[in-house]
């Protein structure tokens, strides 16, 4: 069970407007905080002036620079309230769960953190109407989960990724983040998952990345599938939706056992982008549109995979 030791701000660093923070060591200013519902721009990186609490695990304990908005849940922290929580610090068998109303938006900046849960996601989002996973410059982040996931219900089927969003999800930053699923998927989302700017490594034993509505993969993003059965995938049938696009600068490169880029509907690579697969199965697989800009898509099928 996660414990709590909160860290209460005293009044004098109230008065001198300094905080400190547990992770960097860097000061920010308490008199700019985050609005519920309020973010930074999804190419921005988010300033420490608008971070309102610092959460430092260790193992199964955690502290806090602001509890107020934190509950915890047997080995899960939930976070109750919008605005910018920075995740330092190493958590062992817990889990991050995102419990806001639908008209708030969460950013968790993580600075060097690693987080494992053995039987069920590291991060949940249960509810929200956004959320920003923020990979912090000049830092590495590594979430892994068990083989076998533990649902209070079994009649429930959610979360089944090692991040798993049930609304809109933006991975950002320009640090790295490496996520295993070992149960299904490493990232997924029911609605909308984006990538922008962050070097993220993915690997699973079904999709690596899933977004039901859609997959976005933008900005200077570097993405790596080390392994998966789908790599990306988007399935929604819905109009408008069950898109993949990887567009301005992205460079994704994907080894997998089936198909690299599926979709429902529409699969774009934008000219700039740069997609190479190794791939068993298909490199694009879409029931609708395929629109791939010349001299974006590479393809290599590895030695022995035909």
């Amino acid at each position: 069970m996660i414990k709590i030791i909160a860290l209460i701000l005293t009044a004098l660093l109230a008065l001198s407007c300094l905080v400190l923070s547990a992770c960097s060591g860097e000061t920010v200013d308490p008199g700019q905080t985050n609005t519920p519902g309020g973010s930074v721009a999804d190419n921005q990186p988010t300033p420490d002036s608008l971070i309102d609490s610092v959460i430092t695990f260790s193992g199964t304990t955690y502290t806090a620079t602001d509890a107020s908005a934190l509950r915890v849940d047997g080995s899960a922290l939930a976070i109750t309230k919008g605005g910018t929580y920075e995740i330092c610090g190493t958590l062992e068998n817990g889990q991050i769960i995102v419990e806001v109303t639908k008209a708030e938006k969460v950013t968790l900046i993580l600075n060097n953190f690693t987080g494992h849960n053995e039987s069920s996601a590291v991060i949940w989002v249960k509810c929200a109407d956004k959320v920003y996973i923020e990979a912090k410059a000049g830092t590495t982040n590594t979430l892994t989960d068990g083989a076998t996931y533990v649902f209070e219900n079994p009649a429930d089927t959610k979360p089944n990724a090692c991040i798993y969003a049930a609304d809109d999800l933006s991975i950002k930053g320009s640090g790295t983040l490496i996520v295993t699923g070992n149960y299904n998927n490493a990232i997924g989302c029911k609605n909308d998952l984006s990538i922008n700017n962050c070097k993220l490594t993915v690997k699973a034993v079904n999709n690596a990345l899933k977004g039901n509505d859609s997959v976005t993969i933008k900005g200077n993003a570097e993405v790596l599938v080390e392994g998966a059965d789908d790599a990306i995938k988007a399935d929604s049938l819905d109009v408008g939706k069950g898109f993949v696009t990887v567009t301005e600068n992205a460079k994704v490169t994907v080894y997998c056992e089936d198909d690299a880029l599926q979709s429902t509907q529409l699969i774009t690579v934008t000219t700039g982008a740069t997609v190479t697969t190794y791939a068993k199965g298909n490199s694009v697989n879409c029931d609708g549109s395929v629109e791939i800009g010349e001299g974006c898509l590479f393809e290599n099928v590895p030695e022995g995979a035909q």
